[in-house]
């Protein structure tokens, strides 16, 4: 089991960090087009999936080398929810909605909770998307659902300024596709995978932007980072988001090639991961000092991506369940 990226990895890491460099908007949850259009032309959507189903034939691994920089970025856009949505359309056989999909021409929302045909949930980036992800951990059940901006009751203040919140009406709603079971169980997986690397994104972007600040900011003729107050610090959350990517390579590649012990490495990920985003989102706040809590600084923006992150796919109480052997 080889956990180090290989060199195509780190270009593919290199060419996202590419797409997303400018395109996170300072205030607001607007997607770049260009960006959205760039992913969608390197097979962000596709990556994952199987060649003979249009896909790149790529790897977990690959994937989360994507998902992280995006993390990293805090980058606006349902990247996510589009990418699960094109292997749920892939695995049901509808090739011409995977296809809408992964080229980048259909964007999906997601949501979590049942659905009876009468509900109203609260989606994520539903505004301009064509297809809803529903997502029903508890029954072990993926839909995709049409969906329209007709479709939205009310728009709702969002935690995150770059995802937008509304809370859909699903009644008389067309279920496109749905996956249950094992089957729907084995993308729940690969998506705690990938929100995991995305976590671990965050953990790593916080780091950055402290030791920068360090270099820069002079306190009585010094810069910062010369202070042993701020040095500590800033070792320990590289300490944190070094092992977070660690974590998040050991259960993607655990996944990949079908480890026993997969389901509890991504439990164990996505719990790392989550309290290291979390705790190096804070300290980088707390380095910047006054300049941190300002709505200006980005500080603010890790800090909310890794809180939103932590709230969907596998939440803490599914974790446990996975790592105590419940289940």
């Amino acid at each position: 089991m080889d956990l180090y990226p290989s060199d195509e990895q780190r270009e593919l890491a290199a060419a996202v960090r590419d797409v997303l460099a400018g395109a996170v908007p300072p205030d607001g949850a607007t997607v770049n087009g260009d960006a959205w259009s760039a992913a969608a032309d390197q097979g962000w959507f596709a990556l994952g999936l199987d060649e003979a189903d249009g896909g790149l034939g790529g790897t977990l691994a690959d994937e989360a080398q994507v998902f992280a920089q995006i993390g990293a970025a805090a980058a606006a856009g349902p990247f996510l929810a589009t990418n699960l949505a094109a292997r749920v359309a892939t695995t049901v056989g509808d090739r011409a909605l995977a296809e809408g999909l992964v080229s980048g021409v259909l964007r999906a929302a997601h949501a979590f909770g049942p659905h009876d045909g009468t509900d109203r949930v609260t989606a994520f980036d539903a505004r301009g998307a064509a297809v809803l992800l529903l997502v029903d951990e508890q029954r072990s059940r993926l839909r995709l659902c049409r969906l329209a901006d007709r479709d939205i009751v009310d728009d709702l203040s969002p935690m995150d300024p770059a995802v937008t919140v509304a809370r859909i009406s699903l009644d008389r709603a067309e279920v496109l596709a749905e996956i249950t079971g094992a089957r729907a169980g084995a993308v729940l997986v690969r998506a705690s995978v990938l929100v995991a690397a995305m976590l671990s994104g965050v953990a790593t972007a916080a780091t950055s932007m402290s030791v920068e600040y360090a270099k820069i900011r002079e306190q009585f003729g010094r810069p910062i980072g010369a202070f042993q107050a701020i040095s500590h610090r800033c070792a320990e959350m590289a300490i944190r988001s070094n092992a977070a990517s660690a974590v998040v390579d050991l259960a993607a590649v655990s996944v990949d090639e079908e480890h026993p012990d997969a389901r509890r490495r991504v439990a164990a990920a996505r719990r790392f991961t989550e309290s290291s985003a979390l705790e190096n989102a804070r300290v980088n706040i707390q380095n910047h000092g006054a300049i941190g809590f300002t709505w200006e600084h980005g500080a603010h923006r890790l800090l909310k991506r890794a809180r939103f992150l932590g709230l969907g796919i596998q939440p803490r109480e599914a974790q446990t369940e996975v790592l105590v052997g419940a289940g």
